[in-house]
């Protein structure tokens, strides 16, 4: 009857460890591959993302470079709370506006980059006026005063995705320029 017992015991425990185990390796690969304040891809997955389309030899695609417009003045006059709220707000967006084949990257501060294969600039030009209209929508509150959320945005077009750190550079490069003239636009 001990036996029964402790071979009972030692299988839920052997299952229980198992379970957790599982569960706590879930949560570490999440972990490697996304950005913790706002659970988008980090860089590192996107690395091996753009690894594996030049193996599966991808041809066109948009990558578009964003940046939150006067994040620096929105962390100095509300606090770096609201600042982490209007990232986390426009990751939202960015997940509600992206095709379901396109993937969404944290690369670093403010800034995100948007890889959106097979999608021509057209078609990625119209995607990124929408996603720009409607975060202008969203509000972020601080005590009484409301938070406007807006973003410039760089888009580049490519067709031979073992070039894409070109494109990439090449959206960063229009980034700047809407940002120099005007802000709150898209710059193809």
């Amino acid at each position: 009857m001990n036996l029964i017992i402790t071979l009972f015991t030692l299988f839920y425990l052997t299952n229980l460890y198992l379970v957790e185990l599982k569960t706590t390796r879930e949560k570490l690969d999440y972990n490697i591959n996304h950005d913790v304040l706002t659970g988008l891809y980090n860089r590192r997955f996107f690395e091996s993302i753009m690894k594996r389309s030049k193996e599966e030899k991808e041809t066109s695609y948009s990558v578009a470079m964003l940046d939150v417009d006067d994040f620096k003045k929105i962390n100095d006059t509300y606090g770096h709370e609201t600042g982490d709220k209007v990232l986390a707000a426009v990751s939202k967006c960015i997940e509600s506006c992206l095709p379901q084949n396109g993937v969404a990257v944290r690369w670093g501060g403010e800034e995100f980059v948007l890889y959106l294969p097979q999608m021509d600039n057209a078609c990625a030009l119209e995607l990124l006026n929408d996603f720009r209209a409607k975060l202008a929508e969203q509000v972020i509150y601080y005590k009484n005063s409301k938070v406007s959320i807006t973003a410039t945005i760089g888009l580049s077009t490519g067709e031979n995705i073992a070039d894409y750190e070109e494109y990439i550079r090449q959206a960063d490069e229009k980034l700047y320029w809407g940002k120099k003239h005007g802000k709150n636009q898209v710059v193809k």
